[in-house]
């Protein structure tokens, strides 16, 4: 009986000792797993919990406001809500995705790009599905906000360009950063999502016109609702810029440009101050707030008058007859027109070999300097050029700025061309030709500028040779570079004198700019037209065979304050189409500011009716 009892306590003994192993092992695993959860993870599911409670809604800056150089705005903010996604709080990514896709409109391929993109980013912060939602968009998020809480509605301040296409080659337009400027860091501080500028004063300033983000912590129970506020950092609004130009004159300037390729500037000879910078045809940045459509951007893209170029800084073109007064410049400096010397047009002469042509096929008599840039006599400037030749040419040509970027506040500017040999012989492996010296001596062959070059050295002629660093930014709230250096050329008073009355004759004494013409005012100027093609063939070319038209000139004669450069592609002769445009600016300009300078005779006065005739201010 009781060895029976030993066996039967043994036995149990045995039981219990097998049994203490795995449950032994079960401690172990459990305190293992607490182990992880309140140590190795313990502060990322602290976090998670506190996100379960606590959401982080990011409070974006606004940017800056944009005026005119009289305080006018341009460019200001609106209200708008984007869609924001919290992954967090998805629950079931199918259900999700096809909310998105089904209800609010995204497409799978951009949703699936806009996750790809966010990948970098942490894990709370939300991602940003769709821009400038709808009042459509804002009621179904609001409706189905229990099935979705993951799906959110984050304020974003957008941009409002009040003029739409008015100015908008020189304001540009913001989007989202691009991977590519992202990945080189080109706007420090940004990340994926970012509105930031692409084009125009936008993008150079965007530095400037950034804010400081805030943020608003809420109290948000099971299904997302706020339920309370924890606290509150503001966002900081973007520094206010103001520009250069005069919105009245820039209206003045696109009305002048519709229907017509082409661009407007006006500049204050003695600063480099931009009063007009007009392009056209134009574009409404207010199409990229928030984003284009890509039907919208294949049209501008893929129109041949190209819209989104900015022709008074990206393209350049052959100056034509304005070139002379470089010439002018070049010759008086280098000592070969002190005796005043007369040279006698023909109508044409033959250099190296070539016959070359004036635009007066009977020719213009014995003309001196004055009388050859009022007339734009090209045998004067082919003599000039012949005797000046393409070095000393080029030479002065750039002390005026041409062939160099101006250093304008805006991006993308072209450089253009002011040949030599030596450029020659870098671009093309050959020698310069004298015989190609003759054709740049009256602004066609290998030269091109921009307008915004022409209007430069043409306010460095009017001032006696000050060459300026035109630009946009009048005064930056957050500071800015204010300091725009300049330089003198050796014009004598004298030297400088015979240009400007040339040009004064041109517009004033039956020159070829006498369109440009407005009684009680000196304005100087100087026609240009550019062949695009020979005469013989015009009639068989299409339209844009005709030649390219320009006009530049600067008010008044002996007291500049305004320059202005007006270039219509394919528009015919200068003095025919762009002079009357460079009157309309020149009016408004003296109207508006109530002068009228160096009034002439009594006989002049009584036309005042006419100088009256303004075009009314456009806004």
């Amino acid at each position: 009986m009781v060895v029976q009892q030993d066996t039967n306590k043994q036995l149990i003994q045995q039981r219990l000792n097998f049994s203490r192993v795995p449950v032994l092992l079960v401690f172990l695993l459990l305190a293992a797993r607490l182990w992880q959860l309140q140590i190795i993870q313990g502060s990322e599911y602290a976090l998670r919990a506190e996100h379960n409670r606590n959401r982080t809604i990011e409070l974006l800056a606004p940017r800056g406001t944009i005026s005119d150089r009289n305080n006018i705005p341009l460019v200001e903010n609106r209200p708008s809500f984007d869609v924001l996604l919290y992954r967090e709080e998805i629950k079931d990514k199918a259900a999700t995705a096809r909310f998105l896709t089904e209800k609010l409109g995204v497409t799978s391929e951009e949703l699936e790009t806009r996750l790809r993109r966010s990948k970098g980013s942490a894990l709370y912060h939300p991602i940003l599905i769709k821009e400038d939602a709808g009042i459509e968009d804002i009621s179904v998020i609001e409706s189905h906000r229990r099935d979705h809480p993951e799906i959110q509605l984050g304020p974003q301040p957008r941009r409002l360009y009040h003029y739409g296409k008015l100015a908008a080659h020189l304001l540009g337009y913001v989007g989202e950063i691009s991977e590519q400027d992202l990945d080189g860091n080109l706007f420090p501080g940004s990340k994926v999502g970012s509105l930031v500028g692409q084009t125009g004063i936008e993008r150079i300033y965007n530095n400037l016109l950034i804010g400081k983000d805030g943020e608003r912590r809420v109290l948000v129970d099971s299904v997302g609702r706020e339920v309370g506020l924890a606290d509150e950092t503001e966002s900081v609004i973007g520094g206010e810029l103001q520009l250069t130009i005069d919105l009245d004159l820039q209206s003045v300037a696109e009305k002048a440009l519709e229907g017509k390729v082409g661009a407007i500037v006006a500049m204050d000879p003695r600063n480099g101050e931009i009063l007009v910078m007009a392009s056209s045809p134009s574009f409404d940045p207010n199409a990229f707030s928030p984003h284009i459509s890509a039907g919208e951007w294949n049209d501008l893209k893929n129109d041949p008058d190209r819209p989104l170029q900015n022709r008074a800084i990206q393209n350049s073109y052959s100056p034509g007859s304005i070139f002379k007064l470089i010439m002018a410049e070049a010759g008086l400096e280098e000592g070969l027109l002190d005796d005043d010397p007369a040279v006698v047009c023909h109508g044409s002469a033959t250099y190296y070999g070539r016959v070359f042509h004036c635009a007066d096929k009977n020719g213009h008599g014995a003309l001196h300097l004055e009388q050859a840039i009022a007339r734009s006599c090209n045998i004067f400037f082919y003599e000039l050029g012949r005797k000046l030749g393409i070095s000393r040419i080029s030479e002065h040509a750039r002390a005026l700025g041409l062939g160099e970027r101006t250093g304008v506040d805006l991006p993308s500017e072209r450089s253009g061309v002011m040949p030599s040999p030596e450029w020659k012989m870098k671009t093309s492996r050959t020698k310069w030709y004298d015989g190609e010296t003759i054709s740049v001596a009256i602004g066609q062959g290998a030269v091109s500028t921009t307008p915004l070059q022409i209007v430069r050295a043409v306010s460095a002629i009017a001032t006696g040779g000050l060459v300026t660093t035109p630009h946009l930014l009048k005064r930056a709230e957050a500071g800015g570079n204010l300091n725009w250096p300049d330089r003198r050329i050796s014009i004598g008073v004298e030297k400088s004198r015979r240009i400007r009355e040339g040009m004064w004759q041109s517009v004033n004494n039956g020159g070829t700019g006498h369109n440009a013409a407005i009684p009680g005012l000196d304005i100087c100027g100087k026609t240009g037209t550019v062949q695009v093609v020979g005469n013989e063939n015009k009639k068989l070319m299409r339209e844009d065979s005709e030649d390219h038209s320009w006009f530049s000139g600067f008010a008044s004669r002996d007291n500049p304050e305004i320059a202005v450069t007006v270039f219509i592609e394919h528009g015919g002769k200068g003095g025919i189409v762009s002079a009357p445009l460079a009157k309309l600016i020149f009016g408004t300009y003296f109207e508006k500011h109530k002068k009228s300078l160096n009034l002439q005779t009594e006989g002049a006065r009584s036309q005042e009716p006419e100088a009256r005739m303004m075009p009314k201010v456009i806004r």
